[in-house]
């Protein structure tokens, strides 16, 4: 899609009217930063001057604590001019004129078939050629430049946004639609003082091929999703991604686990979730759900085995209780029998 040429002028004066805005700023930074300086500088003379009224007086112990702040008040002084020589150095940086600005939005749209306007958002916009990092297909992006972005600008990175428009965000990841965006913010490494730069002198071109070549590059050193785990699985418990070939099917709660999450089940030995094994308060092993009771006296949590060979003390208590109950009318009719037997053989 291609701007009329009187709207691309008035695009480009509106550039152009955005950095003078920020040049202003880059005057206010060289004030502010001058009167650091300033300030520093005068709190090393008030304190040279407390020092020679020490030494005059002679407060040797006052001497050397002033002393010390002299020293820590030298070091103030290269940082302060430090930062004001940085302030400077980008308060020289030329303003394009507006013929300046029209030709490179011209050279922007040849370089990339085409530059967008989107009013609503007042934003400038390329497309890039479809991208593919290695063996992962992630489709084609539009960096998206906000103008009135340009005059408040802290970072590169709140000026512009990069947005999928045939999405396919890392699994478990919806909103890192590449290695490098997220939320549609560019992660933009060793790139980002170029595109600072490029976007502070009114280089759009060069901004717009900068972050271009960024999208095109895979640094496995800072990805918030890397290429590996690209296409894997989200753990449902901790969220990790995972490869296909690692996830886990739980069988109590239907859900996918990576490996540092599951276990399994010490009767069935079937793959469960660490959320859904339980330890038999009797033998202490750990079961699921399908393998876990209570007891029926005192209600502790059982596993099967237990339950079945009456492992519960509440249980074995019970159980010898009946055993006794069944011994007593045995062991009476024993006794009365042993008494009988003598009378008996008395009679005979």
């Amino acid at each position: 899609m291609s701007i009329p040429p009187q709207k691309l002028w008035e695009l480009a004066d509106r550039l152009r009217g955005q950095l003078l805005c920020l040049r202003i700023e880059r005057y206010g930074r060289i004030i502010r930063r001058s009167k650091e300086l300033t300030e520093a500088l005068e709190r090393f003379r008030r304190r040279s001057e407390l020092l020679a009224l020490c030494v005059c007086r002679n407060w040797l112990a006052a001497a050397a604590s002033m002393t010390e702040r002299i020293s820590l008040g030298l070091r103030d002084l290269p940082y302060c001019s430090s930062r004001l020589e940085q302030a400077i150095d980008a308060g020289r940086r030329p303003v394009p004129e507006a013929r300046q600005i029209y030709d490179d939005l011209q050279q922007t749209s040849c370089e990339f078939g085409g530059l967008c306007y989107y009013v609503e958002d007042d934003e400038l916009a390329v497309t890039t050629e479809p991208i593919q990092l290695e063996h992962i297909h992630l489709g084609p992006f539009e960096i998206r430049l906000r103008i009135a972005g340009l005059a408040n600008m802290r970072h590169s990175g709140a000026v512009y946004r990069i947005v999928a428009l045939d999405p396919r965000p890392a699994a478990g990841h919806d909103h890192v639609t590449h290695p490098h965006v997220s939320d549609q913010r560019l992660c933009e490494g060793e790139a980002g003082a170029a595109i600072h730069a490029a976007l502070q002198t009114g280089r759009i071109c060069d901004f717009f091929q900068l972050v271009e070549a960024v999208l095109t590059t895979y640094n496995p050193g800072s990805p918030y999703v890397s290429l590996d785990n690209w296409e894997g699985m989200s753990c449902y418990d901790c969220g990790y991604v995972v490869s296909e070939e690692d996830i886990h099917y739980c069988t109590s709660c239907e859900a996918d686990f990576c490996p540092e999450c599951t276990s399994y089940c010490r009767r069935c030995n079937e793959t469960t979730c660490l959320g859904c094994l339980n330890p038999c308060e009797v033998c202490h092993d750990h079961v699921c759900p399908s393998c876990q009771t209570s007891c029926p006296e005192c209600g502790k949590r059982l596993c099967l085995n237990c339950r079945k060979e009456l492992q519960c003390p509440c249980l074995s208590e019970r159980n010898d209780e009946d055993e006794q109950q069944q011994r007593q009318p045995e062991q009476a009719r024993q006794t009365n029998a042993a008494t009988e037997r003598p009378a008996n053989i008395g009679q005979a």
